[in-house]
């Protein structure tokens, strides 16, 4: 064979392989932390999760929420749930998402006298997750039921990791 066949063939291979890795790789990811549930693995899981960066997405979406709320207050005490949520907000998911707070969540799930936080239903996988890619970069793992709202995953390096969570759009009431 020529040396054009030998580039051509490796050409293909390299484009067949970016494809797989494109249309696979969110699935491998979802699939290794699932098993990393299952199997109790906190270490596992948690290498999974960008802490400083879903820290940071969670208060914002959190606080975006909270101010939401207090604008539709009519009683005057918005503004007073604003102030005690803001304070609260940084505090709880500092605690929440850091290692030792999956460490927490798989040792409460593990005992399950003490369920898991409701507070980490955000972080929960669907049976049937749906992905939604945002690019090259980005994807978001969502349900049928919850469209445009899931967990955020961002490319680092050839993987992914798990760096936000779009909550739903609170009710209109």
């Amino acid at each position: 064979m020529g040396r054009a066949k030998w580039l051509a063939i490796a050409v293909v291979v390299l484009i067949a392989a970016g494809a797989t890795w494109y249309f696979a790789s969110p699935a491998y990811t979802l699939s290794q932390m699932k098993a990393a549930a299952e199997e109790n693995d906190s270490d596992a899981f948690a290498s999974y999760i960008d802490f400083p960066a879903l820290r940071e997405d969670m208060k914002a979406e959190l606080m975006a929420q909270i101010m939401i709320q207090a604008q539709k207050d009519t009683s005057g005490f918005g503004g007073l749930g604003m102030a005690l949520g803001s304070a609260m907000v940084g505090p709880m998911i500092d605690g929440m998402i850091s290692p030792a707070g999956v460490r927490a969540m798989f040792i409460s799930k593990r005992n399950q006298s003490n369920p898991p936080n409701k507070a980490m239903g955000a972080l929960q996988v669907e049976e049937s997750p749906i992905i939604e890619r945002r690019g090259f970069s980005e994807f978001l793992v969502t349900s049928k039921g919850k469209p445009g709202s899931g967990m955020v995953f961002k490319r680092h390096g050839l993987g992914w990791k798990l760096s936000g969570v779009d909550l739903p759009a609170p009710n209109a009431n």
